[in-house]
């Protein structure tokens, strides 16, 4: 009896896991990954931003430097529209324009077709690409290279966070406040208060020079000082970029980098459209967006329209 009691144990030790077990294990491991890879994830995303943050502070030493070797005139930040600034003499150049005036490179340009019998002032805007997400590398390259910021950042990576669209080589945004067409955030009743030298920022903490957005367009992060609306009041301008998680770094003019969440219903909504949903007719204009609230005045330093809600308050 023994010895078959000790054949039957040895049969069933080599038999291995029976299928219960085996369900078992696997139900274990699955939920060991579904704990684990959201972890994972966020990590990997935090990573990300660390790196984005980095780029924009490499990118706000130059902005720095610039403004060091310039007399304290901040780079240009129109991309591609620096034919807007008009030279004096030119048919229609009439009122204000940055210092010096006349055509000037902005920070960096928008992707443009190389014509080397232009000055390079006037090769940009009117042979911009027409898709810049197909253009070609030496396209590319050579707008990052012509803007002004190249001599003090030679590396074409620092351009472009890690999760920015695919086939934009350049995803860093200025803030439209920072030396762009004039008076081009607001109205004649309420005109929007362009930067020209950085000594004239007198709050540093609260106004930013870079924000990362993911893809490149022509012009500046455009937020309206004072919109031409019906009703006046707040709207986007540009759509707010979702680019770590639900929200986006900022870099301000004093240096310190700042990951910024949405969390307003009207600005998560806003993310879903491009331009903003300036054209939504009734819920264009939303004075107590907070979200809206805190980037107008990061960007302009100070908002024109008062918060007119009695049951919501914002920081600004």
């Amino acid at each position: 009896m023994s010895k078959r009691k000790g054949l039957v144990t040895a049969k069933q030790s080599e038999a291995g896991f029976t299928l219960v077990e085996l369900l078992v294990v696997i139900a274990i491991i699955a939920l060991l990954m579904g704990i684990l890879l959201p972890a994972l994830a966020r990590a990997r995303e935090l990573g990300k931003r660390a790196v984005c943050m980095n780029q924009l502070k490499q990118m706000h030493i130059a902005w720095g430097l610039y403004c060091d070797s310039n007399n304290d005139k901040i780079p240009i930040g129109d991309v591609g529209y620096s034919w807007t600034f008009c030279k004096p003499g030119d048919p229609g150049c009439i009122g204000s324009s940055p210092t010096p005036p006349g055509h000037q490179l902005a920070w960096v340009e928008y992707p443009h077709q190389l014509h080397p019998g232009l000055p390079p002032s006037e090769n940009n805007w009117n042979n911009r690409v027409a898709d810049p997400v197909s253009a070609k590398d030496e396209i590319w390259w050579h707008a990052i290279e012509e803007g002004t910021m190249w001599k003090y950042v030679k590396d074409h990576k620092v351009y472009k966070c890690p999760v920015g669209d695919k086939g934009y080589r350049e995803t860093i945004y200025m803030s439209h406040s920072m030396a762009t067409y004039p008076n081009s955030g607001g109205t004649n009743a309420a005109p929007a208060p362009q930067i020209a030298l950085r000594s004239r920022i007198k709050r540093t903490a609260e106004q930013f020079v870079f924000l990362d957005v993911g893809s490149m367009k022509g012009g500046a992060f455009f937020i309206p000082y004072s919109s031409g609306v019906t009703t006046p009041g707040l709207v986007w301008g540009d759509t707010p970029p979702v680019r770590h998680g639900l929200g986006t770094n900022f870099i301000f003019v004093d240096g310190h980098i700042e990951y910024r969440k949405w969390v307003d219903p009207h600005t998560i909504e806003a993310t879903k459209h491009d331009w903003g949903g300036r054209n939504w007719g009734a819920n264009a204009v939303d004075n107590t967006d907070c979200d809206l609230r805190w980037i107008g005045h990061a960007t302009w330093g100070s908002l024109f329209f008062a918060n007119t809600s009695t049951t919501k308050r914002c920081d600004y």
